[in-house]
């Protein structure tokens, strides 16, 4: 699942197949995402249409056209395996977005380790792209091991059932969502050591470091998204006493991640603050004396150094701007939605009869 195809210079790169798919695709990001879901969706619903075991929608006794369960379960996991491919396909555009901001917040030496972000992987990192995918994917062949063994199902029976579309899904879901983890990481560890090495902070012009600020609210959505649909297996918008912790930790993990994101930029900040307010301090202490003695040209420049000691400290030390801000808050939302989409999934199976809707 991850061509040969490398960047040149000395930091060389290989694109995956999932990149490769998003940068040429002729319907975007949004588009491209669509597409994937209604083929791998639509796929179920061609299998349960064409082995009727189960059929997708089928008239009960009573009259009511309905659906089975495992609908349902293979609407979120047609979910998961969108949100896993478009991460991973999509991420070089959202890095190249910042690019610019990224450049002028680190030194010169740390241009190449920017330009790098919306990049491929580095091709030392093939084998182990390679490795984990093909890990997952013979997870995904064991899993529909398991269960055809613990439902008593002969393995012909099983692929002349619904049972086919789990044994052609699953494998590719388990061996692209294992290796998105992995590139996460990846990435994740790429923006600390270039910041760590390379981020130079200038107080001065802060507005800079909302790079990062960008980069941090984009994993805490991504958490986010993908929180959301796998609360899609487990909440009841009936029963809140479980909905509404689960809502709340899952709000608490994007908040985690967020912060986790920006805490070594935020340490910088911070250490910039106090290497400024020493030598602010120093100055001080220089023409205090002078100040004190009547000397108006000290006394001058107490009052604008007591002036810039207080901007100083009052310098932001997170590296979000108030839109930033209030978009994280609309983030937090997102968990909300399963418990919608189950809600009105209900209602669409459970609530239509021959001729139309009650």
């Amino acid at each position: 699942m991850a061509t040969d195809e490398s960047k040149t210079g000395s930091n060389d790169r290989f694109d995956t197949l999932e990149f490769i798919l998003y940068r040429h695709s002729p319907f975007g990001v949004m588009g491209t995402t669509a597409v994937i879901f209604l083929i791998v969706y639509g796929l179920y619903i061609l299998i349960a249409q064409m082995t009727q075991s189960p059929p997708f929608l089928y008239q009960t006794d009573a009259g009511v056209w309905t659906t089975h369960k495992v609908s349902w379960i293979a609407f979120v996991l047609s979910l998961i395996q969108t949100a896993a491919i478009a991460f991973a396909g999509s991420s070089s555009g959202r890095w190249e977005t910042d690019t610019e901001d990224l450049a002028q917040a680190v030194g010169p030496a740390g241009q190449q380790a920017v330009r790098n972000l919306s990049l491929g992987a580095p091709v030392e990192w093939r084998a182990s792209y390679h490795r984990l995918f093909w890990f997952g994917f013979v997870f995904g062949i064991v899993f529909n091991v398991v269960m055809m063994v613990t439902e008593g199902t002969a393995p012909l029976d099983y692929v002349s059932s619904i049972g086919l579309w789990f044994l052609i899904v699953s494998p590719i879901l388990f061996g692209t969502g294992f290796r998105a983890g992995m590139d996460v990481s990846r990435r994740s560890r790429e923006i600390k050591d270039l910041i760590a090495q390379h981020l130079a902070v200038d107080l001065f012009h802060l507005e800079r470091l909302n790079a990062f600020g960008r980069i941090g609210l984009r994993a805490a959505r991504s958490w986010m998204i993908m929180a959301a649909i796998l609360l899609l297996f487990m909440l009841n918008p009936e029963q809140l006493w479980i909905t509404i912790p689960t809502i709340a930790a899952t709000a608490a993990g994007g908040v985690f991640i967020l912060t986790s994101a920006l805490n070594p930029v935020h340490r910088k900040i911070c250490a910039a603050k106090a290497a400024e307010l020493d030598r602010i301090h120093e100055e001080m202490a220089r023409v205090r004396d002078r100040a004190l003695a009547g000397e108006d040209a000290a006394s001058s420049a107490l009052a604008g150094l007591t002036d810039y000691e207080i901007w100083v400290a009052q310098r932001p030390e997170w590296p979000l701007s108030t839109g930033l801000a209030t978009r994280f808050s609309l983030y937090i939302l997102l968990p909300i939605l399963p418990i919608v989409g189950s809600y009105l999934f209900e209602k669409l199976a459970d609530q239509f009869v021959t001729g139309g809707p009650v």
